[in-house]
């Protein structure tokens, strides 16, 4: 502004410089007043020792280790102890001391036993699957076998067998085996 005015500039206009800051007009006066510079407000940082909710706290902080967080309750619970001022300090107290409130608990659903057995009748049902494994001749040369694995449902009787590929014959040579037995 001063740049602007050029030699005709004598004090600074506060409703432009509001207008150009945003500033509000009473903060600039109170800037203007400090040699421009932003000091903090006389009073920041001081609290009341009684508050209207100083002798109302024991019964908000019981309320809170119990679980109620709800500032409605507290404040209608309040009012019939003879509080008598507004809800506002009622939510303040309540953001302030919420390391209060009891974390939520969540308790697992129950999902059963996972490790059921599948039962039937004798013969009627087997399960079986390949599974494959790297073996250590005499000579020290490492080969890959396969192992066939068939259990019955109705026994749990397990029979194993390896075989040198997982071809359809070994699989009924495999399957006869284990039916024998």
């Amino acid at each position: 502004m001063k740049a602007e005015a050029g030699s005709q500039f004598s004090k600074v206009n506060l409703a432009e410089l509001s207008r150009r800051t945003g500033i509000l007009r009473a903060k600039i006066r109170r800037f203007q007043g400090n040699g421009f510079k932003d000091l903090p407000h006389g009073l920041s940082g001081r609290k009341a020792e009684q508050t209207v909710l100083t002798h109302y706290s024991g019964i908000i902080d019981k309320l809170l280790a119990g679980g109620v967080k709800n500032s409605e309750v507290i404040y209608e619970r309040l009012k019939n102890e003879g509080y008598s001022a507004s809800i506002g300090p009622v939510k303040r107290y309540i953001k302030d001391h919420a390391y209060l409130i009891p974390a939520q608990r969540t308790l697992p659903q129950p999902q059963g036993n996972r490790g059921r057995r599948y039962f039937t009748e004798p013969g009627e049902a087997f399960q079986m699957d390949w599974g494959f494994t790297d073996v250590l001749d005499y000579s020290g040369t490492l080969n890959r076998a396969t192992c066939f694995a068939m259990i019955c449902h109705h026994c749990g009787k397990r029979y194993i067998e390896f075989f040198p590929n997982a071809k359809q014959e070994n699989l009924f040579i495999g399957m006869l085996h284990g039916f024998r037995l």
